[in-house]
């Protein structure tokens, strides 16, 4: 079933037309993934395809009561509110959606048809924002995402820009809808973030379209790509990968239809030029009428040109030696004590990323690093002589007031602007966005200009945090190769996969206060930290065992005066985890696209899963009972 469209959508920013004719159809079970060069686009079409904002013309048709989930729907966040009763009450959808929910049951058991289709239309929905577990659901998400349990109960204004936007993930991914909308939403998270992230997705009962510049996130969660280009969409069947592999297609077999056409072209005009005033007059005209009718191919316009990122070529050290080493290295932020005991050596000539769960001290030990703030114990050597170029994410390097070209002059007076152009064109500022106010420009833009100051400078070690941040896919890639060309030494917080497979020599892993390094890479470091996770998991499980209560010799039933036998209440345990399993089971089927592109089936799966819900729902009430 399709759940929304939009039909020739044209959207206006002044006379600049940023959406010319844009066409875009959504259906239940897709995963789709928008990419997009930074301005084309993405954001706009997705607050229409929200409802947010109007097109200037076109239409948006979504079916009736549908429900989306989507960040610029947030309620505000009043102070004096924890971080879990925020996302508790979320939108208040839940609780009211629940509500219409028992209603319709009571009319089912009536035999009500049509409380029964109405009932599956909220079903959905229902279920991805947690169903009758909810508090179990927000938990889970709060943990997957990076708030650990003491964090739980911070107040929500006190938080930072990073937790308020994982914050408001929170709510959207525990939100009841039939269309989840994401912008962006590994920005802010850590690695298991993401992986969290990513198999939530893939298990959203509703439909779900994702604006993501993350290539290995769309690999693992997209089964279409989306591209907003030139105002329009082009929908692509797959990935990232396969998206990639099918755009390349496409552009060399237009680039050949071009081609031919042009040559086709030169051919006849050359034909009707010899031939106009001679013997074959007829012919030639002919020709030309053909010609004047002939619809002729756009001069395909092909991949965007990348970022040329380069961070110089004169670098001090030798690879082989030591850039930085610290030793009993102790890491503090205010009063906090990040991490106790850090050893690690950095070498020279070598990638190394900075990887850990949010909060474990990545971005402060990071300044410490680039020889911003004091250790508040143990040592940290720098190699001497050291140029240190540090990127910030929270761009604190750029000036408040003045736009783009001034703020490459403050570096450097005696630049010519000429100069400053042609190196701000590397960084696709050009014509009159080089005096567009540094005050207007967006995240990406931001990002770009931060990068084109640090590359005006020599460096031999570069630490960068999230430089990624806000890059489309096209930057990202210019990034990507902008480190493998460098020679000189960095140390780089990510929480984009492939680019740390792409270049990382090394990872060195913050957790728990500790630093550790893993020499062969991210593959090395995620096995063996999963290896460790399924341990401490296995170890906890079987304590909980030992510890486990001997059960209590049955007590009379208030009602009945009978014993209770407590083999029927180890069947009773095993009703409920069968009736689980069964209601898991239909859900999955739901999602089958055999079985929701048929109303007939999809009938009969809602009401058998009505009726095992029914069930369990008895079950609980006898096991919560039992005497």
């Amino acid at each position: 079933m399709t759940l929304v469209t939009l039909d020739k959508i044209v959207r206006r920013f002044g006379d600049f037309p940023i959406l010319d004719g844009l066409s875009l159809r959504v259906d239940e079970g897709d995963r789709i993934g928008v990419v997009g060069d930074n301005g084309a686009g993405k954001t706009t079409m997705v607050r229409i395809l929200a409802g947010i904002d109007p097109p200037d013309t076109g239409q948006r048709n979504p079916k009736r009561n549908l429900r989306i989930a989507y960040g610029a729907q947030m309620p505000r966040m009043p102070e004096g509110t924890t971080i879990e009763q925020f996302v508790m009450h979320g939108t208040g959808e839940h609780a009211e959606l629940e509500a219409r929910m028992r209603k319709l049951e009571a009319e089912m058991a009536g035999g009500s048809d049509s409380a029964l289709r109405s009932y599956g239309e909220l079903q959905a929905a229902f279920e991805a924002g947690g169903g009758y577990d909810r508090k179990h659901q927000v938990e889970k998400v709060l943990t997957g995402i990076g708030f650990p349990i003491d964090d739980w109960q911070k107040d929500i204004s006190v938080l930072s820009g990073g937790e308020k936007s994982r914050v408001q993930l929170a709510i959207l991914m525990t939100t009841p809808a039939d269309l989840l909308l994401l912008d962006e939403p590994t920005n802010h998270l850590d690695l298991q973030g993401i992986e969290f992230t990513e198999d939530f997705i893939v298990r959203y009962p509703g439909a779900v379209l994702v604006v993501s510049h993350d290539r290995r996130f769309l690999d693992g969660t997209a089964n279409a790509i989306v591209e907003v280009s030139n105002g329009v969409a082009n929908r692509f069947k797959g990935n990232f990968s396969a998206y990639s592999k099918q755009r390349d297609l496409a552009l060399l077999a237009q680039q050949r239809q071009f081609k031919n056409q042009r040559e086709f072209v030169e051919k006849e005009m050359d034909f009707i030029k010899r031939n106009m005033a001679g013997q074959k007059t007829a012919q030639a005209k002919g020709r030309l009428k053909r010609l004047q009718r002939l619809q002729l191919i756009d001069k395909p316009k092909g991949k965007r040109t990348e970022m040329k990122v380069t961070f110089g070529q004169s670098t001090r050290g030798q690879a082989g030696q030591v850039a930085i080493e610290g030793e009993a290295l102790r890491v503090k932020a205010g009063t906090k004590l990040l991490i106790e005991n850090g050893a690690f050596r950095i070498w020279f000539g070598e990638i190394t990323a900075l990887l850990g769960r949010n909060g474990a001290g990545k971005t402060t030990l990071l300044r410490l690093l680039a020889k911003d703030g004091v250790a508040a114990g143990g040592e940290l050597k720098h190699a001497h002589n050291l140029r240190i170029g540090y990127f910030s994410q929270e761009k604190n390097d750029l000036p408040q007031q003045g736009t783009v070209i001034d703020a490459m002059r403050e570096l450097d007076r005696t630049v010519d602007d000429r100069t400053l152009r042609d190196h701000l064109a590397l960084f696709l500022f050009m014509g009159d966005e080089i005096d567009k106010p540094v005050d207007d420009l967006s995240g990406g833009e931001k990002q770009r200009l931060s990068l084109a100051r640090m590359t005006r400078a020599e460096f031999d070690l570069l630490c960068l945090d999230e430089p990624t941040n806000h890059l489309d896919v096209a930057g990202t890639e210019g990034l990507e190769q902008a480190l493998k060309e460098f020679p000189g030494t960095v140390v780089l917080i990510t929480h984009d996969r492939q680019l740390v497979e792409q270049v990382a020599n090394r990872v060195m892993w913050v957790e728990n206060g500790t630093v550790r390094t893993f020499d062969q890479g991210l593959e090395q470091c995620q096995r063996s930290l999963a290896a460790e996770r399924s341990a401490a998991r296995a170890a906890e499980s079987a304590a909980k065992e030992r510890n486990a209560k001997p059960i209590e010799p049955p007590r009379p039933a208030r009602e009945t005066g009978k014993i209770r036998n407590p083999l029927l209440f180890a069947r009773l345990e095993t009703t409920i985890m069968t009736l689980e399993g069964d209601i898991e089971a239909v859900q999955a089927s739901m999602l089958d696209p055999d079985n929701y592109a048929s109303a007939s089936k999809m009938k009969g799966l809602q009401a058998k899963e009505v009726l095992l819900k029914a069930e369990l729902a008895q079950a609980y009430t006898e096991w919560e009972n039992w005497q």
